[in-house]
C-alpha cells in the first residue's frame, strides 16, 4: 500500500505552501478568493461570496496521471497510434505553442498585442472579484471602480490598429488570397478538425472508413481584440485558440501567446469531403448520399440494431494549412462551392 505525507507552511498574508511527496504546492487569497496551484501542475481559482453559499470553482492545468502517456511531445507532433473500442491510429491535429510560430520582423507588435491582452484580463479578473467583496466590505467598491477605469483605458488605448494601403497592382493577390476565407466566414457551419482516427469495423461506423473530432468556429470578418483593421478580415475562434487572417499574415492567438506568419511561410491545400453528418444539416451544403448508423457491407441497415435512422452524406470542404514551425491546422466548412475559389500552393 502506498503512502502519502502531507505538510503545510502559513506564511501569513494568505499564502501557504503545501509540501507533499507528490511535490511542492502553494495557494494564496482571502475570504472569497483563493488561487491554488497543486504539487501536480493544476491551478485551481475559487471565488465565492461569504455568508451566500454562492461560489465560483475553476481547474485547469496538467495532470501528472496522464504525462507518462503524453511525455513531452510538441502540440503539432502527432502522438503514438493506439486503439480504443472501435478506433486505431488516432492523430491530434493541433497547432505549436503561438510564441514559436512568429515570422520575423514581427516581434514588437505582438508583444504589444500581448501586454494589451494581459492587462484586459488582469482588469476583467479585478472588477468581478472587487464587485463581490464589495457585496460585504462597501469599501472595495473604490478598487472596483479603478479596475473598470483600467479596463476602458485598455480597451481605448491599448488597440493595435492594422491600418492597410493597398497598391493597385496588389488588389488583385490580395482579393485572391482575402475572398475565399470572407466566403467561409458566412457558411452556415465552420468546424475545427481536432482529431481524426481510422475504423476497425465500418459496421459500428455508418459505414465510414474515418472518424474525426471537430468543435464549432465562430466566425467573423472582424478582428478580435487587441486588433482593429480597416477592411474585412477572417477570424475563427475553436476554443481558446483563434485564426485570423490579414491581407499580408496570419495571427495564432492562444489567449495571450500571439504567433504571426507570413503566407510565404505556409503550405495551404483545399479539398472537397463526403462527411456522414448525425447533426443538423446546414442549408448551403450539397447531400450527396445517405447511409445508416449501423451498415452492412451491402450498404442496407443492419436490422439487429433498433432506432437504426439513415443518416446524410453532405459533401464539405477542407481546407489544410501547415508550416515547419508547427502550424497544424484544418477547417472544414459547409459550402463546398468555396473550394472552387482556392489556388491551391
Amino acid at each position: 500500500m502506498g503512502f502519502r505525507y502531507r505538510k503545510s507552511l502559513n506564511l501569513g498574508g494568505g499564502f501557504r505552501i503545501n509540501l507533499s511527496k507528490s511535490g511542492v504546492g502553494y495557494s494564496w487569497g482571502v475570504k472569497g478568493y483563493r488561487v491554488t496551484k497543486t504539487a501536480n501542475g493544476r491551478t485551481r481559482t475559487s471565488v465565492s461570496i461569504p455568508g451566500t453559499g454562492i461560489s465560483y470553482v475553476n481547474e485547469s492545468g496538467k495532470n501528472n496521471s496522464i504525462s507518462s502517456e503524453r511525455g513531452n511531445t510538441p502540440a503539432y507532433q502527432q502522438p503514438i497510434s493506439y486503439i480504443d473500442n472501435n478506433q486505431y491510429d488516432t492523430q491530434n491535429i493541433a497547432n505549436n505553442v503561438a510564441t514559436a510560430m512568429v515570422s520575423e520582423g514581427l516581434e514588437d507588435m505582438l508583444a504589444s498585442a500581448s501586454k494589451a491582452i494581459k492587462l484586459n484580463k488582469l482588469s476583467t479578473i479585478g472588477l468581478w472579484i472587487t464587485v463581490i467583496w464589495g457585496l460585504g466590505f462597501p469599501v472595495m467598491l473604490l478598487l472596483a471602480i479603478a479596475f473598470l477605469a483600467l479596463k476602458i483605458f485598455v480597451k481605448t488605448k491599448g488597440t493595435i490598429d492594422l491600418d492597410y494601403s493597398i497598391d493597385d497592382d496588389q488588389k488583385s493577390v490580395i482579393d485572391e488570397r482575402m475572398q475565399p476565407m470572407l466566403k467561409i466566414t458566412e457558411c452556415a457551419k465552420v468546424w475545427r478538425i481536432m482529431q481524426t482516427s481510422k475504423v476497425v469495423d465500418k459496421k459500428y461506423a455508418s459505414g465510414a472508413s474515418n472518424t474525426v473530432n471537430r468543435i464549432a468556429c465562430k466566425a467573423t470578418n472582424k478582428a478580435p481584440f487587441p486588433f482593429k483593421a480597416n477592411l474585412q478580415v477572417a477570424s475563427f475562434k475553436a476554443g481558446k485558440e483563434t485564426l485570423l487572417f490579414l491581407p499580408d499574415k496570419l495571427f495564432i492567438m492562444q489567449g495571450s501567446k500571439i504567433g504571426a506568419l507570413n503566407y510565404s511561410d505556409i503550405n495551404s491545400n483545399s479539398h472537397t469531403t463526403r462527411f456522414i453528418e448525425s447533426e443538423c444539416v446546414p442549408g448551403d451544403t450539397q447531400v450527396v448520399g445517405q447511409t445508416w448508423k449501423y451498415v452492412n457491407k451491402s450498404g442496407n441497415p443492419d436490422r439487429r440494431f433498433k432506432n437504426n435512422r439513415q443518416l446524410p452524406i453532405c459533401l464539405y470542404g477542407e481546407l489544410e494549412l501547415c508550416s515547419t514551425s508547427g502550424l497544424n491546422t484544418v477547417i472544414m466548412f459547409s459550402n463546398p462551392k468555396i473550394n472552387d475559389n482556392f489556388n491551391n500552393r
